[in-house]
């Protein structure tokens, strides 16, 4: 049954992935050639890039070099959601939103004992999900790979909090994306940093805190698992807040009209727009997968929960299985109560 149920759920995750790309490219793939022909342009000296091609000036410092075309893509891509004002930040803010929870769950679950394969190294899929969108790498690569290669466990109470703190540069270069002068260097620099490899490849910080040894005490233990429970409420917390901002920005401008909101966010939405409905979408999905692969009421429960909390929903319930996973683990490593030594 388990073999069946892992198959299951890892061949749904990978059809909805393969759909997302399919689907991205057939929206976006059109309007972004140009733009990726004109990034990937060597003969293009950028002091006469906005000049030569029309397109708006990127700041290459930040895409470490070999990033530099993703700079350059994501930087007029974040330029079309800012001259849309209200959609393009409802869905990217949707984006964050949903990420609050994600960010603490790919670092949670990569820092628990015996995990393998792909879900040991997010910064590895964060970049792919910046080359192809996070509704193509999640579900594609990530949701099956923790299918098959999950660890046991709690984790260090500092890579708990860590996770929270790793969200929130996301949160702070959005603002200033869609409220700084898009002709300013402050601008061009955040939407840099904001899309491309910087904001991923800070998850490096947490390559020293290893996984928990056998040894612990489960004294220790259970301060380790409300540590991971209280990183999912704060992140939770942070979410409800952004939820609550982007339910009163879509109300000013399309009141209780939800169709109108559906029509400007995808039915009629430009390419940009679109891909990040997309990526809201099949994100906030695949962590659902995530969560029903290890509980089904979980699950429901998380589904009956956002329409009134937002995507922290599944935060909250996450939380709620943290003390699941250290059942786990304890059954799997035969720990005995012992005096916590810990300092």
């Amino acid at each position: 049954m388990t073999m069946k149920k892992q198959a299951l759920f890892a061949s749904a995750s990978v059809a909805l992935g393969a759909w997302a790309f399919y689907t991205v490219n057939e929206i976006s793939g059109p309007g972004f050639e140009p733009i990726l022909a004109a990034c990937t342009d060597s003969s293009i000296a950028l002091e006469d890039f906005a000049k030569q091609t029309g397109y708006h000036v990127y700041e290459p410092k930040v895409g470490l070099g070999a990033f530099n075309f993703l700079v350059c893509l994501i930087t007029q891509f974040l330029l079309e959601l800012r001259k849309t004002p209200t959609d393009g930040l409802l869905v990217w803010g949707g984006v964050v939103v949903v990420s609050m929870t994600y960010c603490v769950m790919v670092y949670i679950e990569a820092g628990r004992n015996y995990t393998k394969g792909p879900i040991r190294y997010p910064m590895i899929v964060g970049l792919l999900g910046q080359l192809f969108g996070i509704s193509v790498a999640v579900p594609l690569l990530w949701v099956p790979s923790y299918i098959y290669g999950r660890g046991y466990g709690p984790v260090p109470v500092l890579r708990s909090y860590s996770s929270v703190l790793l969200a929130l540069p996301g949160i702070i270069l959005t603002a200033i994306v869609f409220q700084a002068d898009p002709d300013g260097y402050l601008w061009t620099v955040s939407a840099g940093i904001l899309g491309g490899p910087l904001l991923v490849l800070s998850g490096a910080l947490l390559w020293p805190i290893t996984p928990i040894t056998t040894e612990s005490s489960s004294a220790s233990l259970s301060y380790e698992i409300k540590a991971t429970q209280k990183a999912y409420f704060v992140s939770a917390a942070i979410a409800i807040a952004g939820y609550m901002f982007l339910v009163l920005v879509a109300y000013s401008k399309y009141g209780t009209n939800l169709f109108d909101l559906w029509d400007a966010v995808w039915t009629n939405a430009n390419g940009s727009v679109a891909f990040m409905t997309i990526d809201t979408i099949v994100l906030y999905i695949s962590i659902l997968s995530f969560i029903a692969f290890q509980s089904a009421s979980a699950a429901f429960k998380a589904v009956l929960l956002t329409p009134i909390v937002g995507p922290a929903a599944a935060s909250l319930v996450l939380a709620e299985l943290e003390e699941e996973q250290a059942q786990a683990y304890a059954f799997r490593s035969g720990l005995k109560e012992e005096k916590d030594k810990r300092i």
